[in-house]
C-alpha cells in the first residue's frame, strides 16, 4: 500500500514566534540570539533578514554587515517550548504517527487519515488553518507531501515560506534530475566529494551506480545511498515515544545548528539522560546497559554501549555513564543528533532497598521531583545542568504560561 507522508517545517521558527509575540517586530529584519551582543550567533533569522543574506549559525557581527538595520532579539525558550508542544499536538490530532525532527519540524504519516479528505493538499490546508488559529498569522509552516520521508523532506524545502509542495509518484524521476546531491537530506559536502571521486555528480547517476562499488567506499551505507539516488526510503515514521516493548527505553534529539558542537551538545545529553531516567522510574524499571548514539553532519550514526555493573534509573548516573561511553566513542566535530538508550531492564521492586543513607536520600529527592513535575507540569523542577538545553526538548516539559501571542 502506498503511503502518504507529510514533512511539516515551521518557517523562520524562533524569529516568527518573536514577531507574533511583539507587533513592533513584524515586517522587520530580526534575528534571535542567545545574547543580544555583537559576539553572539544567530539562532534564527526572520524572512526579512534572510532576504538580506542573513541565516542561522552566522556571527551577529557578520549578520549586521549584511543588514545594518538588523534587530537582535534574545531568545525565550519558554515561549518556543509552549509553541512546539502545541504544534506537535496539532499534528498528533490528525495522526499518532508523528516523528519530531528537531524542535520545529516533524514527519507525519497520514496514510490512514487521508481518505477523509478530497486530497492531501486539503488536509495540509486544514493543518495550516489550525496553526494560524492557535498561534496567529505570523507563525507559518511549509509542508512537503510524498510517498516517503526522503521525498517529503525534499518537497518541503521547495516552496518556502508557507508553501505546499507535493511530489507525485510519476514526478519523482523528473524531480531527482533537477536537484543536486546535497539537496538530499543525509548527503553533505564531504559525502558529495567522495561520490564525485567515484564519478557520481548527480542524483540519477547515484541511483544508477553499482551498489557493490558504493559499499566498497561507504560500507553498509552504500545501499542506503543508492536508494536515496532512486528516491526510495522504506523507513517508517516512528513516534518520539517509540520503544521496543519493555526491552529498552530511549530518547534522541536532532540538534539545531547552534548546538552542533561537542561542548554545546552536553547539556542536551544531560537532559536526555534525565528524561530516560524519568521514564524508567515511571515504568518501575531499572537499566543494566546504556548506549550512547551520535550522528555527524554526513548522516553517519555511531554508537557504543556500556554495562556498568549496576542497575540505574537516576538521570545523573545515566549521564555520567554516557560521558564514560563518550570518552571511548568520541564525538564528531559537528554532532547533529545525540541519543541515549537504556536496555537490559529489570523491575525495580525485584531489588532490595538501598542501605546507604545518601542513596536513600537521592531516591527520595527523585521521587519528590517526579511528584511535583507530574502535579504542576513536567519541567517545573529540573537540575541546573539542564539550563543549556531548555529550548530543545519541549516534550520533557509542558509550559503552562504561553505569554502574549497576539
Amino acid at each position: 500500500m502506498s503511503r502518504t507522508i507529510f514533512h511539516v517545517d515551521m518557517d523562520s521558527y524562533f524569529a516568527s514566534v518573536e514577531q507574533q509575540a511583539n507587533p513592533n517586530l513584524r515586517g522587520k529584519p530580526i534575528v534571535v540570539t542567545g545574547k543580544p551582543t555583537i559576539k553572539s550567533v544567530v539562532a534564527a533569522a526572520s524572512k526579512e533578514a534572510k532576504k538580506c543574506g542573513v541565516d542561522s549559525a552566522m556571527a551577529t557581527w557578520k549578520a549586521r554587515k549584511k543588514c545594518p538595520d538588523l534587530i537582535l532579539v534574545p531568545g525565550d525558550p519558554d515561549k518556543y517550548e509552549w509553541i512546539t508542544n502545541n504544534f506537535f499536538d496539532i499534528l498528533r490530532s490528525y495522526s499518532p504517527k508523528l516523528e519530531p525532527f528537531g524542535v520545529d519540524e516533524a514527519f507525519l504519516d497520514v496514510t490512514a487519515k487521508i481518505k477523509e479528505y478530497r486530497s492531501p493538499e486539503s488536509l495540509v490546508k486544514r493543518i495550516k488553518k489550525d496553526v494560524e488559529e492557535k498561534f496567529g498569522c505570523w507563525i507559518t509552516c511549509s509542508v512537503g507531501i510524498a510517498r516517503n520521508k526522503l521525498l517529503a523532506k525534499l518537497a518541503s524545502d521547495m516552496d518556502k515560506p508557507d508553501g505546499i509542495t507535493r511530489i507525485r509518484d510519476n514526478e519523482v524521476i523528473e524531480v531527482l534530475e533537477d536537484i543536486s546531491l546535497t539537496d538530499i537530506c543525509g548527503i553533505g559536502s564531504r559525502t558529495e566529494k567522495r561520490l564525485n571521486r567515484l564519478g557520481v555528480s548527480s542524483v540519477p547517476e547515484l541511483g544508477d551506480f553499482p551498489e557493490k562499488k558504493l559499499k566498497e567506499e561507504f560500507g553498509v551505507d552504500g545501499a542506503r545511498l543508492k536508494m536515496m539516488g532512486q528516491g526510495k526510503d522504506p523507513s517508517p515514521v516512528l513516534p518520539a515515544t517509540y520503544e521496543e516493548e519493555v526491552k529498552s527505553v530511549g530518547n534522541s534529539l536532532t540538534l539545531p545548528d547552534y548546538k552542533r558542537t561537542p561542548r554545546k551538545a552536553l547539556p542536551v545529553l544531560f537532559k536526555l539522560a534525565q528524561k530516560v531516567g524519568y521514564r524508567l522510574r515511571k515504568k518501575g524499571l531499572m537499566a543494566g546497559t546504556l548506549k550512547l548514539m551520535v550522528r555527524d553532519g554526513e548522516f553517519n550514526v555511531k554508537g557504543k554501549q556500556l554495562t556498568p555493573g549496576r542497575y540505574v534509573d537516576d538521570g545523573n548516573l545515566i549521564y555520567s555513564f554516557a560521558l564514560e561511553i563518550k570518552k571511548r566513542l568520541g564525538f564528531p566535530a559537528t554532532p547533529t543528533m545525540v541519543g541515549i538508550r537504556a536496555s537490559k531492564l529489570r523491575a525495580k521492586d525485584s531489588f532490595s532497598q538501598p542501605l546507604l543513607p545518601d542513596r536513600r536520600k537521592r531516591e527520595e529527592l527523585l521521587r519528590v521531583m517526579d511528584e511535583i513535575n507530574e502535579e504542576y507540569g513536567k519541567g517545573t523542577l529540573y537540575f541546573a545542568a539542564q539550563a543549556g538545553a531548555e529550548d530543545l526538548l519541549p516534550s520533557v516539559g509542558e509550559f503552562k504560561r504561553p505569554g502574549d501571542l497576539n
